[in-house]
């Protein structure tokens, strides 16, 4: 895709179609043969899939039709349409069982994420794993418009999307992921004292510590295999 497509691509749909180099740094390195990204956008996370993991087949998710026509060359298959849709999972079904199943940033844009999750825990293939990437409520931005300015923020991306149907803090990650049959395998966040500043990275790092690290985070990135299932070693 080219630079100039690529960042019309960004005006029209900031937050959605960037790559994710942080949640892809969470599969292994080897030994996948099939990797499923829901909610792949315009495919430049499942580009970056491609590079680490070359002979893998991968299939993408994406409701947003525009988006997903960019995504198709990254990808082996591609399903237009939304992860809770009844019929997008059977045809999920289908394809499984996938090694790596990337979900970043998808759960708070739908209604019920427990049956989701569990749908695609049941997906995986036996040591699989599943990533998902959250936005963490809890920041500190929510506190300073609920607390300081007395409204609740709703914005074009990020924690406060006005698009999100769900909201989470770490507690509630952890207890969805068990919920859906999953075990956690490693965690990762991302900070920042100003969620739509990077620069304030420096600023948040020093504050990276408990009470405080639950204000500081504004994602949550976790790696699940299922639970009681067999983990390769």
């Amino acid at each position: 895709m080219a630079l100039a497509e690529r960042a019309g691509l960004r005006g029209r749909f900031r937050g959605y179609s960037g790559a994710r180099p942080d949640v892809v740094r969470l599969l292994p390195q080897a030994g996948l043969s099939r990797v499923l990204d829901v909610g792949c956008g315009a495919g430049m996370t499942a580009a970056l899939v491609r590079e680490r993991c070359a002979d893998a087949r991968v299939v993408g998710v994406e409701p947003m039709a525009e988006l997903a026509e960019h995504a198709r060359e990254q990808l082996d298959e591609l399903i237009v349409g939304r992860i809770d849709d009844p019929a997008v999972l059977e045809r999920l079904a289908a394809q499984a069982p996938f090694d790596a199943i990337v979900c970043a940033d998808v759960l708070e844009h739908v209604a019920e994420p427990l049956p989701v999750l569990r749908a695609l825990a049941q997906r995986l293939a036996p040591g699989g794993c599943l990533v998902t990437s959250l936005p963490n409520v809890r920041h500190l931005s929510t506190f300073i418009a609920l607390g300081l300015l007395g409204t609740w923020p709703a914005r074009e991306r990020g924690i406060h999307d006005r698009t999100h149907l769900r909201f989470f803090a770490r507690r509630d990650i952890l207890r969805l992921g068990e919920q859906a049959g999953l075990e956690l395998r490693a965690e990762r966040r991302n900070v920042r004292l100003l969620e739509s500043r990077a620069w304030s990275l420096v600023l948040a790092k020093p504050l990276d510590f408990w009470p405080f690290r639950g204000f500081v985070t504004f994602q949550y990135l976790h790696r699940w295999t299922r639970a009681n299932a067999d983990h390769g070693g």
